[in-house]
């Protein structure tokens, strides 16, 4: 079994910055984004990811981001 643990401030805030930014390119929706958190295992060929999140965005971006989505 194979496990990648990120939970160190320092690169909870480098994935978070980078998410932010790739979700601003590919759905042109602004939010803030603080990982907490994140697991991933690997065990027999499954993958399992956890991750712990907080998200803050205006009522319009998140309308938007459901749109994106497929949720009118």
């Amino acid at each position: 079994m194979d496990e990648m643990n990120i939970i160190s401030k320092f690169t909870t805030a480098i994935v978070s910055k980078v998410a932010k930014v790739v979700i601003k390119k590919k759905l042109g929706v602004d939010m803030d984004i603080w990982l907490k958190e994140m697991k991933i295992t690997v065990n027999d060929g499954n993958t399992h990811a956890h991750l712990d999140i907080d998200v803050e965005l205006s009522k319009d971006e998140l309308k938007k981001l459901l749109k994106e989505s497929g949720f009118d």
